[in-house]
């Protein structure tokens, strides 16, 4: 929902922001900024931007959900979820933490 990805304030914005961008580029993901998330479907996801409804495809979502524990519902979802980093469940994870639960994660697709 912000305007940049991650926002700007973050830890992260300065030292690896850089990287995480030239990656994306590298493997041209697309960043949705302002949108909001409405429902997941199979090959898509149904968002919106300010008033304009989205349909986005994909054959994978990963959600950065915040720094604190944010159990989603997954009830009638048929496809995995894997939870990592600081939405867990575990406390909130420093960087080495999120990416060691990002790589167990990665690793379980």
């Amino acid at each position: 929902m912000a305007d940049t990805i991650p926002p700007m304030g973050t830890r992260e914005e300065n030292w690896i922001l850089p990287t995480i961008l030239a990656d994306f580029a590298s493997h041209n993901v697309q960043q949705y900024v302002y949108t909001r998330v409405s429902a997941i479907e199979e090959g898509c996801v149904k968002a919106t931007q300010g008033e304009t409804e989205i349909s986005i495809p994909c054959d994978m979502v990963v959600m950065a959900v915040g720094s604190q524990k944010n159990i989603l519902d997954v009830e009638g979802v048929t496809v995995p979820v894997y939870y990592a980093g600081d939405c867990s469940g575990e406390r909130t994870a420093g960087i080495m933490e999120a990416v060691r639960g990002g790589y167990k994660a990665a690793n379980e697709v």
